[in-house]
């Protein structure tokens, strides 16, 4: 009997020691990517460049961000499959299906270029590849939601900056990031449109940066997450959008950088405001 409990305590202080070295090893990356985050921070502002934020950040913000982007990613395409298949429930319209169709086939090509830079972070045309797909699958599934119930499909609008993932929006508020930012109307997808109304604040994106959880325009090492949410939309409207924030100022020069990497423009883009 004394054998089977040594046995067993054995066991289990070799369980608690495996648990024990997981967890710490968690807290130790953890702790890495906020210390790399706080200095690409410093770096960035210690420079009076404005292209600096932008071409400077490129190889300390994979660091600092990548494996936070990957697991957001991965998270909006789950969520994204949960609503099609909500969807598809039920759905009777050929247009709707076809549209839902669309939205399977936009979902497919955002899990991979989404493995893509998980495995190769440098590689930054993959994570704005991944988000551009999930707003055109986003877009997509609003077409289906409204021909479903036999209205007529919405024309393409700009993702909620509250949030891209929250999809196309559909109504514009007036917003400022901070006290000390101006007011603008940005675009809002309906949900954060009605809590504005009511008095309360967007379900603005929280993640991890420099100072624990924060907005994601206050975070460095966003940029290109954002301008793959609003490919086709003009970037340097997104980033007047956001004046006043962390991304707000790294934006131009990543569009600079981005830009001088394709080889000259990045071709017509339509206007973030509705009509």
């Amino acid at each position: 009997m004394y054998v089977w409990v040594a046995a067993t305590l054995a066991v289990a202080s070799c369980g608690f020691m495996v648990v024990s070295l997981v967890t710490l090893r968690a807290v130790r990356r953890e702790r890495a990517l906020l210390a790399a985050t706080r200095a690409v921070v410093a770096t960035s502002e210690a420079s009076e460049d404005p292209s600096y934020a932008g071409a400077g950040l490129m190889a300390d913000e994979n660091v600092a961000t990548g494996a936070m982007l990957g697991t957001i990613l991965e998270a909006d395409v789950a969520a994204l499959n949960a609503r099609l298949s909500a969807a598809r429930t039920g759905v009777a319209d050929l247009g709707a299906k076809a549209e839902l169709d669309r939205v399977a086939d936009k979902l497919r090509e955002a899990t991979t270029e989404a493995h893509l830079w998980r495995t190769v972070p440098e590689g930054r045309e993959h994570l704005t590849a991944a988000t551009g797909a999930l707003a055109s699958a986003g877009r997509h599934l609003s077409r289906a939601a409204a021909l479903s119930i036999g209205r007529p499909a919405p024309e393409d609008a700009p993702p909620c900056l509250f949030d891209p993932a929250h999809g196309p929006a559909s109504r514009e508020v007036e917003w400022a990031p901070n006290r000390s930012a101006p007011p603008r109307r940005i675009p809002v997808c309906e949900a954060d449109h009605a809590r504005v109304a009511a008095g309360r604040s967007g379900a603005i994106r929280s993640v991890i940066g420099p100072r624990g959880q924060q907005p994601y325009y206050d975070t460095p090492g966003y940029g290109d997450w954002l301008l793959g949410y609003f490919d086709g939309y003009d970037p340097y409207q997104v980033a007047r959008l956001l004046d006043g924030t962390v991304l707000g100022r790294q934006l131009p020069g990543r569009i600079t950088g981005r830009t001088r990497s394709a080889g000259g423009s990045s071709g017509e883009f339509g206007t973030v405001h509705f009509a």
